[in-house]
């Protein structure tokens, strides 16, 4: 039985994408991938030119989209203003592009030295030290980093929508309004 070449291009993506999401980018090798797609590593070259060509075809639309959405949030009209409103505008979007892409973003999030992550974080970190009120530039880098852990967390942990809208709900109203502000508006 001949195995067709679009089912051995699915299976070498299907494998990398969740090597690449336990073990890292950088601590996949394309023999381990082809090992896992019981291929030969000279095989995946007829597919692939290489591990960073795989990784860009996993990763590439996550990455467009979330500079959509970077140059749409870091804007005037909500910089500053994250009211509970503006928190509910964000979420549902937000686990669109997480439910939509949910494996090109844990990838990259999962991607420790990698420049997509690397990228997200700058702008995150960037726009909220930019944003945050309190004017400790350490604290405002931490609880920055703590938003990033709480997005892989929920990524790891849900793949629906629904379930990913609602945790982010909840990771979004904390950050931007505390405690007081989850506990008044989603009653936890």
């Amino acid at each position: 039985m001949q195995v067709k070449k679009d089912d051995i291009q699915k299976k070498i993506l299907a494998v990398s994408e969740r090597l690449f999401i336990k073990n890292g980018y950088e601590n996949t090798s394309l023999k381990m991938i082809a090992d896992k797609s019981y291929i030969s590593k000279s095989n995946i070259y007829r597919y692939y030119k290489s591990k960073e060509e795989i990784y860009e075809t996993l990763v590439g639309p996550a990455r467009t989209e979330i500079m959509k959405l970077m140059s749409y949030f870091f804007t005037d009209d909500f910089i500053g203003k994250y009211t509970p409103d503006k928190c509910e505008e964000i979420s549902p979007v937000l686990a669109r592009l997480f439910s939509g892409h949910r494996s090109g973003m844990l990838i990259m999030l999962r991607n420790g030295s990698g420049s997509d992550r690397r990228m997200i974080e700058q702008e995150i970190i960037g726009k909220f030290i930019e944003a945050c009120p309190i004017d400790d530039e350490g604290a405002k880098e931490m609880i920055s980093k703590i938003l990033i852990f709480g997005l892989t967390d929920i990524l790891l942990k849900f793949s629906d929508e629904e379930s990913i809208t609602k945790e982010l709900n909840m990771l979004i109203y904390y950050h931007y309004l505390g405690l007081n502000g989850l506990k008044e508006k989603l009653g936890v």
